[in-house]
């Protein structure tokens, strides 16, 4: 293979139409020696040595430092493989230790994420990798809900935590390069396998599920969303906490229209109680989805808070600002 091909065959692999932005990330990533034994793979370390003619120990080395660099993943068979696809490779590179991530490449993922990924995120749930997302509710507001032993284990933050092991925390990819906001950047919680690949790659720190269930609620006080992928507690890999300016996937489906198709609400709704709402308007800055506004009621001269329940994806966040407690969260019953 040529080397200027190399890159392209990366780009495929990514399952990514062709792209000089992904192209570019590419090249900065990886020397052309380098995407040479990537192209190799997936092989564990003995069989790299012999396509490739290194030494075994060589190989097991470069196999480690592309772990470390979010270049590649190893399965349970103990196969290195590159990464499946774009998002994949977006996550685990942006989430690997601060040697590896530098300004150049920060910039090169927000030039991709704003010039491409925007309109393929536009366009549906844009690659493989990517699944719909789900809101767990604030563990801070279901305090205040009298629905609160209605929470599945899916919905329990803190029972989702504590039934994971190993757990750590790893920066947020996308508020690690996307830079719009200022909010906390290491809040994002991997748990089980997903845990043990970022501690294996130093990427994460390993945190007990005490901690994790701190910074999750940090993450909380500070106005993010918590989501998830998995499709049972079983099978958690990793807990997100959102913002609207930089989420290569919930802000995105916010700015383009399509947060429908790609963010589940929780079985929750946030309620007002007017009679103790002050019309302090503290919850309508919160609010991601715009479900909240200020009216005059026939009760009071103030303005009230209202909110659109079919707009409210039952995230929490008003319910933790609100000082009179006049907003709760209730069950959704159909």
């Amino acid at each position: 293979m040529k080397t200027g091909d190399v890159y392209t065959e990366l780009n495929s692999r990514l399952k990514y139409p062709p792209s000089e932005y992904l192209r570019r990330i590419l090249r900065k990533l990886v020397t052309p020696e380098e995407a040479k034994l990537l192209l190799q793979l997936p092989a564990q370390p003995a069989e790299l040595a012999q396509k490739t003619g290194m030494d075994e120990e060589a190989a097991q080395r470069k196999l480690q430092e592309f772990m470390e660099r979010g270049l590649i993943i190893r399965t349970s068979k103990g196969l290195f493989c590159f990464a499946h696809d774009m998002t994949q490779l977006h996550d685990s590179n942006l989430s690997s230790a601060e040697k590896w991530v530098d300004n150049e490449l920060l910039d090169l993922w927000r030039d991709f994420r704003d010039a491409e990924w925007k309109q393929t995120m536009a366009g549906g749930l844009g690659d493989s990798y990517v699944q719909a997302l789900k809101v767990i509710p604030a563990w801070k507001a279901m305090e205040r809900s009298p629905d609160r032993g209605e929470l599945l284990p899916e919905e329990n933050i803190k029972g989702l935590i504590g039934g994971a092991n190993p757990i750590s925390v790893v920066p947020c990819p996308c508020r690690r390069s996307i830079r719009r906001c200022a909010l906390p950047l290491e809040v994002c919680l991997h748990f089980n396998r997903g845990a043990q690949y970022a501690i294996n790659r130093c990427a994460g720190r390993r945190i007990s599920a005490e901690e994790a269930i701190a910074i999750a609620g940090e993450a909380e006080e500070a106005g993010l969303v918590h989501t998830w992928a998995s499709s049972t507690p079983e099978k958690l890999t990793a807990i997100c906490s959102c913002c609207r300016e930089c989420c290569d996937i919930f802000a995105i489906g916010m700015e383009v229209g399509n947060i429908e198709q790609i963010l589940q609400k929780s079985r929750f709704r946030a309620e007002v109680d007017q009679e103790i709402c002050t019309g302090c308007q503290d919850c309508v800055e919160r609010c991601f989805f715009k479900a909240i506004e200020m009216e005059k009621t026939p009760l009071s001269k103030k303005l009230k808070a209202t909110i659109d329940e079919s707009k409210c994806y039952g995230c929490g966040l008003c319910v933790i600002v609100c000082g009179p407690e006049a907003l709760t969260m209730r069950l959704l019953r159909i």
